[in-house]
């Protein structure tokens, strides 16, 4: 088998431990396949190792990012006319807003705004309750 694939099998076997006595019977299984490598294979299959879990923490703060950064969203998503902001701040369609706003795949490839366009979405939220907050005072104005 493989270096890749054996790691691939004994990561998605990990996955699967839900206990601590699993855990420590993983881990003498680790120790028993490394005892059986020379010092490269055993280098070879740290390296992958080590890449693969970078992968996993990779994967795993992107799934965190966007799900704070639809946490932040989340009080004002029913309110706000994204189409507006979309046409008046981003001069971009719907379409175009909804799939970065939802993390839609375009192409085989998740869509996300730049940071330039997290910068714009803040800004044109900023300026939007300004400008709600100072029809609100307006509205004072007319009260008998």
């Amino acid at each position: 088998m493989g270096t890749d694939r054996e790691i691939n099998n004994l990561l998605n076997e990990f996955l699967q431990l839900e206990t601590d006595e699993q855990r420590k019977q993983f881990r003498g299984k680790i120790a028993h396949t490394l005892s059986g490598k020379t010092e490269e294979e055993k280098r070879e299959f740290a390296e992958i190792l080590s890449s693969k879990a970078q992968e996993t923490i990779d994967l795993s703060q992107a799934l965190i990012d966007e799900h704070d950064f639809k946490q932040a969203l989340k009080d004002i998503v029913p309110a706000i006319t994204w189409f507006y902001i979309a046409e008046q701040y981003f001069n971009k369609s719907r379409s175009w807003f909804s799939q970065r706003l939802n993390g839609y795949h375009v192409n085989n490839k998740a869509t996300v705004f730049t940071n330039e366009e997290i910068d714009l979405l803040s800004d044109s939220l900023l300026d939007l309750s300004e400008r709600i907050k100072r029809s609100a005072l307006r509205l004072r104005k007319h009260r008998f």
